[in-house]
């Protein structure tokens, strides 16, 4: 939980920044300044990300909800009553389909895509 409320903090003080405020690229960022650490693929619309969400199993699927909910890895095996071991194959799976590497990469892409996909098996 204390991982979601840190990421809400992130999110809400980058939208107090004013445009004019100059900001740091990640590494890794696009020559013509496009972020690509924590936005995905340049120009991904929220369609396609719905679309890679309806690619998840539907184990994937209850864990993806789980980890946007701010849920360890082990507290999710536990709601999903598997192991910790089963969980994390669901989850390398989940981020392959989704195109992300880290936790973090995955609520802040997908935070936003998931509010109308609580019925997707």
């Amino acid at each position: 939980m204390a991982l979601l409320k840190r990421l809400k903090n992130l999110i809400d003080s980058t939208k107090n920044q004013s445009a004019e405020t100059p900001t740091a690229v990640p590494v890794g960022a696009a020559a013509d300044g496009g972020r690509r650490s924590f936005e995905g693929k340049p120009g991904m619309s929220l369609e396609e990300k719905r679309e890679r969400i309806t690619r998840l199993t539907l184990r994937e699927h209850e864990l993806f909800l789980l980890l946007l909910e701010g849920y360890t890895l082990r507290e999710s095996a536990e709601k999903l009553t598997v192991k910790y071991s089963t969980a994390n194959t669901h989850m390398s799976g989940m981020y392959k389909k989704l195109g992300v590497k880290t936790r973090a990469e995955l609520i802040i892409n997908y935070r936003f895509a998931a509010g109308a996909e609580a019925d997707i098996p």
